[in-house]
């Protein structure tokens, strides 16, 4: 028979958690999101809807039809926080539960989402290097490549680490009224950014640091002809060891598209036999075409639009409900943001012990929408 724990039921937590949540979210709060109304498992692949694009051409024309696009996402990332409350704890009121309780789980929870989020740095190979102490120009310099990407230039997200934020925050651009006016006076107050250059900057944590493959090299050449859409590639060189790893970048002699590197590539023979890339070939490429590597430890700040990325997640199931536990899944319809809680109770220990979880994907949609700010 299922335990009954009062007003602390799992809708409360699952809802107060969800607010939270949607408070403590980084990066996940800046990019495409997606839900899937149907309860799913770890591994599963749901399709998430984007809105249709469309092409001006001379009027009159005939009605084209609304078709939408989908993206298939594996919703492979199920976080979990899970803790036990005393007979006692569970006498406080409904305010000290979530403040000293569901607060920190959804917290946890929104770092797991943002950590793997940020992670997707490997998928973007563009880059910007920011110079020793950050300026205004290490902006202009990521805006540029998103501007000759045909980026639309709006809704655009900067994610800065510690080092850039301590350089912005003591540069007068940012943080003085002679150099950025009330916002400038704003900044000093808040230590808020806010907008700059038409992004809007937010400092990060979980920026990733990159650590380059091992090659002897970064002059490479094509090991046979390549046809557009090829996702693995063979380069070799006269003489190379060592490895390339996911995040690692690379473009072809006389090609304006960059690739990431996405899963590690480890020389034999003076060659790699198989070096996975994203996005696929964007074109045809000849046998012996150099290719440049771009090999370097650094910070992974991000410079992007918002459907450079996605966040889709899915309700978890609640079949469990009423077999020993008191399940409650709750879905925000405008963010697309799912959680799940479960209450169950342990009578030897006179312990109530309460889930709060999540089950999610991640994905990069568009690599040419993103730029690394490499510091």
């Amino acid at each position: 028979m299922a335990n009954t724990l009062g007003a602390y039921n799992p809708t409360f937590f699952a809802n107060e958690a969800l607010i939270w949540l949607q408070k403590a979210l980084g990066m996940a709060g800046r990019v495409h999101r997606g839900y899937d109304k149907t309860p799913t498992q770890k591994g599963e692949t749901i399709t998430i809807r984007r809105p249709a694009t469309f092409t001006a051409v001379d009027a009159p024309q005939s009605a084209v039809d609304l078709t939408t696009e989908s993206v298939s996402i594996t919703v492979d990332k199920w976080k979990e926080v899970k803790y036990a409350l005393t007979d006692k704890e569970m006498s406080f009121t409904q305010e000290q539960i979530v403040q000293e309780h569901i607060m920190p789980a959804a917290y946890a929870i929104a770092d797991a989402i943002d950590q793997d989020l940020a992670l997707l740095y490997k998928y973007i190979p563009w880059y910007t290097d920011v110079t020793s102490t950050a300026v205004p120009a290490d902006i202009t310099a990521a805006r540029k490549i998103l501007f000759d990407n045909r980026v639309p230039m709006r809704d655009l997200h900067m994610m800065i680490d510690s080092d850039m934020e301590a350089d912005f925050l003591g540069n007068s651009a940012f943080s003085q009224w002679q150099g950025a006016g009330q916002s400038g006076a704003n900044t000093q107050m808040t230590g808020s950014l806010g907008e700059k250059y038409g992004f809007e900057i937010f400092a990060n944590q979980n920026v990733q640091s990159h650590t380059k493959g091992t090659a002897s090299t970064g002059t490479l050449a094509v090991n046979g002809a390549l046809s557009a859409g090829a996702t693995t590639v063979a380069l070799d060189a006269g003489s190379v060891t060592g490895t390339l790893v996911a995040g690692d970048t690379l473009v072809f002699a006389g090609h304006t598209q960059r690739y990431s590197v996405t899963a590690t590539a480890t020389a034999s023979g003076n060659a790699f036999a198989s070096v996975s890339i994203f996005p696929a070939l964007q074109v045809a490429v000849a046998d012996n075409v150099v290719v440049t590597v771009s090999l370097d430890d650094h910070s992974a700040a991000l410079g992007f639009h918002r459907g450079a990325f996605a966040l889709a997640m899915a309700p978890l199931s609640e079949f469990g409900n009423g077999r020993g536990a008191e399940i409650a899944t709750v879905i925000d319809p405008v963010t697309g943001l799912a959680l799940r809680s479960r209450l169950f109770y342990d009578g030897n220990t006179s312990k109530n012990y309460i889930s709060v979880d999540a089950l999610y994907g991640v994905k990069t949609l568009n690599p040419n929408l993103a730029v690394r700010l490499r510091n």
